[in-house]
């Protein structure tokens, strides 16, 4: 059965190790729902998170393949749901003196925040769940949203299975070729 699933990969802060993965992942043909990258706490490591909607097993099978690329550090796979994912947004809203009282209901109904109010229009920030986020999108549609931006999905498992620095512990690697 298909189900979200979170790949999360450790890798050095080269943009080759990084066109190496997205690039196998591409190969591969996953149903590749959102991509993001960004930096970690290692100094030199990057953290590419692969948000995929497919069976644990092809997951796991994306894993096996990141672990080879050169310059991959770690990759762990796991379903969202045994995890923590979020979407940062920045949605572009119109914003009507004669409704402005309305669309800051919505606002705070969703726990966003005013991060640039002008005369014409309003950006708001929100993060949460994709689904949140496009609950919240829908409700601002109201208001003639002009423009949005959305990260794609990062996240973390919870618990067991996670260094207590929060990075994925080293998987051996062609690189490293050493166990953690």
């Amino acid at each position: 059965m298909t189900s979200p699933q979170a790949v999360s990969v450790l890798l050095e802060d080269r943009l080759i190790t990084l066109n190496r993965a997205v690039g196998l992942i591409r190969r591969r043909n996953l149903p590749v729902r959102s991509l993001a990258v960004g930096p970690t706490a290692t100094p030199g490591l990057s953290r590419l998170t692969i948000m995929i909607h497919s069976d644990s097993a092809t997951a796991e099978r994306a894993v096996q393949h990141l672990q080879k690329v050169i310059g991959v550090r770690a990759a762990v796979a796991f379903p969202s749901k045994e995890g923590v994912a979020r979407e940062l947004a920045l949605v572009k809203v119109r914003a009507p003196h004669e409704r402005y009282a309305e669309l800051l209901d919505v606002v705070q109904l969703y726990n966003a925040s005013v991060v640039d109010d002008s005369a014409e229009a309003m950006i708001v920030e929100l993060s949460g769940s994709e689904a949140f986020v496009l609950s919240c999108i829908r409700a601002l549609e109201r208001f003639e949203v002009i423009e949005v931006a959305r990260s794609g999905t990062v996240a973390l498992g919870s618990g067991a299975g996670e260094a207590s620095s929060g990075e994925p512990r080293l998987a051996p690697t062609l690189e490293s070729g050493t166990l953690p």
